[in-house]
């Protein structure tokens, strides 16, 4: 008896597991109602409603970064009088200074037009749902080139300015 257990218990036990692993109840075919799979177009208007709201977001950050700009400014020119009080070359931070005061002209304009572009919102209705995929796709692409060209056109004068005042202030504390 103990062999015949021992030779049969694994295939019961094998059995059991596969009968278990059955399903219990019939499957039946859904509907062309019931589908709720999304279609491909409104998975491109959800993708470009989140893209435009991000843009919205990078453009209030954009604002806040050149109010920090022009508080930036003050802050190094009147860090530039105080070092020339004491007698220390400030050139380097002035020529900073005035790359920055340039590149923030610059760019203002170009900062201007993706808020229009934004606010304009062709292609999408006034929360932000598409309407026109086609003029949306449009509006997200222009406003997006529009905030790249403002960002890259100040980082590199922003942070020289920084590095600039880095070293002036480091010159302050020698004197």
């Amino acid at each position: 008896m103990k062999t015949f257990l021992r030779k049969f218990f694994p295939v019961f036990l094998l059995a059991a597991l596969l009968l278990g692993a059955l399903p219990t109840q019939p499957a039946f075919a859904a509907s062309p109602a019931d589908d709720a799979t999304p279609q491909p177009a409104d998975r491109v208007n959800r993708l470009l409603e989140r893209k435009f709201k991000a843009e919205q977001r990078r453009y209030e950050a954009q604002g806040k970064l050149f109010d920090a700009s022009f508080d930036l400014m003050e802050r190094a020119q009147a860090a530039i009088d105080r070092a020339q009080e004491k007698g220390i070359d400030t050139t380097a931070a002035e020529t900073a200074l005035a790359d920055l005061q340039t590149a923030i002209a610059n760019a203002k304009p170009l900062y201007d037009k993706a808020g229009a572009e934004l606010t304009a919102h062709a292609g999408f209705d006034a929360g932000g749902k598409v309407t026109d995929a086609e003029e949306a796709a449009q509006t997200v692409e222009d406003a997006h080139k529009l905030l790249d060209q403002v960002r890259d056109d100040t980082h590199a004068e922003r942070e020289t300015l920084q590095h600039a005042l880095w070293d002036l202030f480091q010159e302050m504390l020698k004197g």
